[in-house]
C-alpha cells in the first residue's frame, strides 16, 4: 500500500540524504515534511500520474525544488487549495 503521511523525523533524515542543511535552510522541516505529503500525489496511487513510484528521495527532490523557489510554497499551496475549493464549490 503507498505511504500516505511523512513523520518529521523521516522527512529530516530524507532532506539530509538529498544535501538539506537544515542550519542554514530557509525552510524548516515541517514545510519539507508537508512538501513531501503533497507530493506523494505523484506517486504509485494513481498509475495515470505516477512519476515517483512513491519513492521518499524522488519525493523530497520534488518538494525540495517547489520549496527553493518559495520557502512558503506548501503553505501558500494549502490557502490557495482552500480558496479554489470554495470557488468550485459554489459552481456545483
Amino acid at each position: 500500500m503507498p505511504k500516505k503521511h511523512f513523520t518529521t523525523d523521516e522527512a529530516r533524515n530524507i532532506g539530509e540524504k538529498i544535501g538539506i542543511d537544515w542550519n542554514t535552510s530557509k525552510f524548516d522541516v515541517e514545510q519539507f515534511r508537508m512538501g513531501m505529503d503533497v507530493e506523494l500525489e505523484h506517486g504509485s496511487h494513481d498509475l495515470q500520474t505516477n512519476v515517483t513510484h512513491s519513492d521518499p528521495i524522488t519525493t523530497g527532490k520534488i518538494a525540495l525544488a517547489h520549496l527553493k523557489e518559495f520557502p512558503d510554497y506548501y503553505t501558500r499551496l494549502a490557502k490557495m487549495e482552500k480558496e479554489a475549493d470554495a470557488f468550485w464549490e459554489k459552481k456545483d
